[in-house]
């Protein structure tokens, strides 16, 4: 099997994005450069800025592409700008408001990337054992200087080539002292390319400008009717032929990471308080998979390329319901043709019924069950699991207390 060099495959993808970027809108020069030596008498950018000293008008903004070519959805490409600012801090926390547009600023067409987000951070430790940057593998770790956004920084290059392996290729640049990009962790570039016999992707991340706030105001917590995650929880309960759960699933983001525990017999009362062993994973890997999900999922509901749109039903929600999607199809890997699978999404993404509700969940199935009919016309389910329900713990005092659909 042959497959192009890395050479190749990399002049392959920086036409892609020209493309992309020429096709989102009017794009501008991004100025970003590396160079091995210091320049002279130039400094790296060494302002003592941390989630402590927040301040409201905080921003970082960067240029993205990602594309997929060959899978079972079609072929698809995003590109934009991606913008993370600070709007309020109230000790011990940074309110922010995440936004994407596409490179002539107009609103980005895809759904996930309509909307923007607000992420309130906790100022307080960082986990004790982040996630590396770039999962697993054999990676080199290198210093250099590198020229974004108008500053030279002192950065940290990560690395890692499994390209002659059929892998992927990816690098990051991180600002040693990341400055004004602590909202980022101090990324300055993703790059990530991969290529297999049919199949071959690809995402970039570039910082293209910063700015610091005044300090001069503290803002106003904003309504959490669109939120990342963080601050938020929900509940899903799965039935199955050995018993029924009920599953909490409590999402918080602490200096830079965002957390997410899941309580497998939760209690009666919500108190999202203890994040202790929770999942981790940095602010920037979920903009690029925001970024990815775009691309991944180019059409709503998912579905294969050509394939026609499912038929609407009625979801109920609590107290509430949702017009969805209905999808089924056959399940043989569950025990035959007789059994079958039935997915449901929502029709309207951004449904008033579905304020407040986090992002992984509002952007996935409502419900999903196994199951079989009997020639009677009754189901009988081998496993059955949807949402029930979803709130706030995280209010404007900003005080642990419960606000639920």
């Amino acid at each position: 099997m042959q497959r192009q060099s890395f050479r190749q495959g990399f002049i392959a993808v920086a036409g892609v994005a020209l493309v992309l970027l020429m096709g989102c809108g009017a794009s501008r020069p991004r100025g970003f450069s590396t160079v091995t030596e210091v320049p002279p008498g130039s400094t790296s950018v060494q302002v003592p800025t941390s989630w402590q000293d927040a301040r409201v008008g905080d921003r970082v903004e960067y240029a993205f592409y990602a594309d997929r070519v060959g899978s079972r959805r079609g072929t698809s490409a995003s590109a934009g700008q991606l913008f993370v600012e600070v709007i309020a801090v109230r000790s011990p926390w940074v309110w922010l408001f995440i936004r994407v547009t596409r490179n002539d600023r107009q609103p980005h067409p895809h759904p996930f990337l309509s909307h923007g987000f607000v992420l309130p951070m906790r100022m307080g430790q960082a986990p004790a054992n982040p996630p590396d940057p770039i999962e697993s593998g054999s990676t080199s770790t290198t210093h250099q200087w590198a020229f974004a956004a108008g500053q030279h920084w002192i950065v940290q290059r990560i690395a890692r080539d499994d390209s002659p392996g059929d892998g992927p290729t990816q690098h990051r640049l991180y600002a040693t002292t990341p400055g004004p990009l602590y909202l980022t962790n101090g990324l300055l570039k993703v790059s990530f390319f991969s290529m297999g016999y049919s199949m071959s992707a690809g995402h970039s991340l570039a910082l293209v400008s910063f700015q610091r706030g005044t300090g001069t105001v503290q803002g106003t917590p904003p309504v959490m009717g669109n939120p990342w995650g963080p601050g938020t929880w929900y509940e899903t309960q799965e039935r199955a032929s050995w018993g029924d759960v009920r599953k909490q699933v409590c999402l918080g983001a602490e200096q830079g990471y965002l957390l997410r525990k899941v309580w497998e017999k939760p209690r009666d009362e919500v108190r999202c308080d203890d994040f202790q062993g929770a999942e981790v994973v940095a602010l920037e890997d979920a903009l690029i998979n925001l970024v990815n999900d775009s691309v991944y999922i180019p059409t709503w509901p998912p579905r294969d390329y050509g394939a026609p749109l499912p038929r609407k039903v009625r979801v109920q929600l609590g107290q509430a319901s949702v017009v969805a999607y209905l999808e089924e199809a056959p399940a043989h890997q569950n025990g035959g043709a007789s059994w079958m699978r039935s997915r449901s999404y929502p029709t309207d993404l951004w449904s008033p019924v579905l304020q407040g509700l986090p992002m992984e969940v509002r952007f996935d199935r409502l419900s999903e069950g196994v199951y079989r009919q009997s020639e009677e016309g009754a189901r009988e389910y081998r496993s059955d699991s949807r949402l029930i329900r979803w709130g706030t713990w995280l209010e404007e005092s900003p005080e642990l207390s419960t606000s639920a659909r």
